[in-house]
């Protein structure tokens, strides 16, 4: 008797026990954040954006191309020249015989049959009707969108690991609940022996609490498997063999202390997804505006040198510069539409978030309202574990007295057990609760 006493007196140490070296929830957020394929994608798409913002301003600097051909021409390139105009004017100079043996045209070659030729061209946009300025706020607004959905991704994985960081502790509070009411009934097992032996009670009541140690090792069996499944699949997530020891620190915070609207207040500031869907949002509008920036008009200033490998030419070298305008004033309305059809595309990206906004106050309320539940029934369940610690021990007292029956003490037993389940689930849900409040303040 003294031995269960001590036993059930102890059990709360052991929920909070470990090893020394455990594992904190902050160490192992580190470790998934450092070794997770999804987040890695994550930030390899908001590195990308940025190259593409690079991309986008470096329009705006002259640009150099270079080209060259070589060519064989079947035939050397001629010019044909009429010659009628001479022989007219030749008529009173020359015999009429020297006149007709006179050609009536000359084919002369003006280059060489075959040869090559080259071009450098420096190119310097000097007005494109706002096409340069947004594409550049449309990429700039791309690399907003994707650092949302990095923050987004980072969230999402944290808020995954915390659960399956509780779902290991939960599922440690439940095998520990369950060998301490097997041991606990093996313990009274014995002493309703003796009593028996002794001629005390009555064969039945051996076989009660046989029935119910036999059901106790059921629940040990399944919260033992358990255990080991939520430490896989806490594993899985920080990218370790799913073997891996596993040993958690133990978390107990306060409650919350914000109020609700302030909390709701910034959600509506920090939560990713609103960012995401805005800054989606102003892309659009961007390539919209440098879709509609392709009818307007088109200004660049350019230098070249070509060089052309001709034998005919006084100079093979010449160089060049100008200005160069190109204005597209008909093209049957296709950019007009592709930007109009951006543009709807935007406001249905604006509309969404603005029906986000709504959600996630909802879900700011929903979190904060299970956190404020959760913390209550910690409570509660506080006070119903030390209650039904001592009316244990009384009835156990009372039995061994000969003053309760059997009934009595192993209804005690599973009101205890079950208060102990209780107060570890209020605890877990509570902070559970606290972690998807962060998550839907956008602040986890």
């Amino acid at each position: 008797m003294t031995h269960a006493r001590w036993l059930y007196a102890l059990w709360p140490l052991a929920l909070l026990g470990g090893p020394v070296q455990a594992e904190t929830l902050e160490g192992a957020w580190a470790v998934a954040l450092a070794a997770n394929p999804a987040w890695q994608a994550s930030q390899a798409n908001t590195e990308s954006s940025r190259h593409l913002v690079n991309s986008a301003k470096a329009t705006r600097w002259p640009t150099l191309s270079l080209g060259a051909v070589w060519a064989h021409h079947q035939e050397m390139p001629k010019v044909q020249t009429d010659l009628s105009g001479l022989s007219s004017g030749l008529a009173g100079l020359l015999p009429p015989q020297a006149i007709a043996r006179l050609p009536g045209s000359l084919a002369q070659p003006v280059a060489d049959d075959r040869g090559w030729a080259a071009n450098a061209t420096v190119t310097l946009p000097v007005f494109t009707s706002g096409k340069i300025s947004a594409g550049i706020r449309a990429a700039e607004a791309g690399v907003d969108a994707a650092e949302a959905a990095e923050n987004r991704a980072r969230q999402d994985l944290k808020l995954a690991v915390a659960e399956a960081y509780l779902n290991v502790l939960r599922s440690r509070a439940a095998q520990t609940v369950a060998d301490q009411l097997v041991a606990s009934l093996g313990v009274h097992q014995r002493d309703v022996g003796q009593f028996y032996r002794q001629g005390l009670v009555a064969r039945s009541d051996v076989l009660a609490v046989e029935v119910m140690l036999a059901d106790a090792r059921q629940r040990q069996i399944q919260a033992r498997h358990a255990l080991s499944l939520s430490r896989s699949a806490y594993n899985r997530l920080l990218a370790r063999p799913l073997s891996t020891p596993v040993a958690l620190d133990e978390i107990d915070w306060p409650r919350q202390a914000e109020p609700l609207p302030a909390l709701q207040d910034s959600a509506a500031q920090h939560r990713p997804e609103l960012d995401e869907l805005a800054a989606q949002s102003q892309a659009l509008h961007a390539q919209a505006r440098g879709l509609r920036a392709e009818d307007g008009p088109q200004v660049a200033l350019f230098a070249a040198h070509t060089y052309v490998q001709n034998s005919y030419l006084t100079r093979e070298h010449v160089n060049s510069a100008g200005v160069m305008i190109r204005w597209n004033l008909l093209d049957a309305g296709i950019h007009r539409e592709r930007a109009a059809a951006l543009a709807v595309k935007a406001d249905a990206l604006r509309a969404q978030r603005n029906d986000l906004a709504s959600q996630v106050a909802l879900q700011v309320e929903q979190a904060w309202s299970l956190q404020d539940e959760a913390a209550e029934r910690r409570e509660v369940a506080q006070a119903a574990l030390a209650l039904a610690d001592e009316n244990l021990t009384i009835q156990r007292d009372r039995y061994a007295n000969g003053l309760a029956i059997q009934t009595e003490v192993l209804d005690a037993q599973t009101r205890r057990a079950d208060a102990a389940r209780h107060l570890f689930n209020a605890r877990y849900d509570h902070a559970l609760a606290l972690l998807r409040l962060k998550r839907a303040t956008g602040e986890l």
